[in-house]
């Protein structure tokens, strides 16, 4: 039978606030989940996120040349012309600017009911006493290592020459724009881009965050925060594989 471990008693930072809280994710990630334990301050994460991605999302369609990611998205398609121009003609900036806001504001917030709906079922399941609305605001609080990836992505945009920038490049941390380099459309090209040093970050917040909060042991919890990644890469390394 295996023996969890204790996680020793870890005080909150010492003012109590959402932004000290936000900088302790990045330094002390331990204290940071017992400030979230006590008091969720969810607002602050989030409207960061949302605001951030939708506002890199909107600079991003509004400096891009246009006819060139269209050329990109639609590369190696079998369309004859006619299809490709109506294709082109439907998938327009004003499209991709509404289709971006829709998302940049939505996703987040799905992404993290999806990880405190798992997170509720894994406390069910080990008798831990913590409900869905104090998961979702761990799940909010263990995103934030990925607000780096916003002023990153910005200053791709910037950089970006004559507005040429694929969308997988904007995060200029992922295995693919590290070590790679495959083009937006080539395989392999989405799973390397979904890894990146932000994911790895993130993993290891919600490690600590989860071990924290249930008193769980590492090895317990990095095997319940991992599991989902390990799942989710294999299904798309076999999706791959298959092409």
């Amino acid at each position: 039978m295996t023996t969890e471990t204790s996680v020793p008693a870890t005080s909150a930072p010492t003012s109590g606030s959402a932004f000290s809280t936000l900088l302790a994710i990045f330094t002390e990630p331990a204290k940071a989940f017992v400030a979230v334990e006590k008091r969720s301050m969810i607002l602050l994460p989030l409207i960061l996120m949302v605001v951030g991605m939708v506002g890199m999302l909107f600079f991003y369609y509004q400096s891009v040349d246009m006819s060139w990611l269209q050329d990109k998205m639609f590369a190696g398609k079998d369309m004859d012309p006619a299809q490709l121009e109506a294709a082109k003609k439907m998938v327009s900036k004003n499209m991709l600017l509404t289709t971006s806001a829709i998302g940049g504001a939505i996703g987040p917030l799905i992404m993290y009911a999806i990880v405190a709906t798992y997170f509720t079922i894994v406390s069910k399941i080990t008798n831990v006493p913590i409900n869905f609305g104090k998961w979702f605001a761990f799940a909010t609080w263990s995103a934030v290592p990925g607000l780096l990836a916003i002023p990153l992505g910005l200053l791709q945009i910037v950089l970006a020459q004559q507005g040429q920038l694929a969308p997988n490049q904007l995060n200029p941390l992922s295995l693919n724009q590290l070590f790679f380099h495959l083009d937006m459309n080539a395989h392999w090209a989405t799973l390397l881009d979904t890894i990146n040093v932000t994911t790895l970050w993130t993993m290891f917040v919600t490690v600590v965050g989860f071990e924290t909060w249930t008193k769980k042991s590492r090895a317990t919890s990095i095997a319940v925060v991992v599991t989902p990644y390990i799942v989710v890469f294999a299904i798309m390394t076999a999706i791959n594989l298959a092409h």
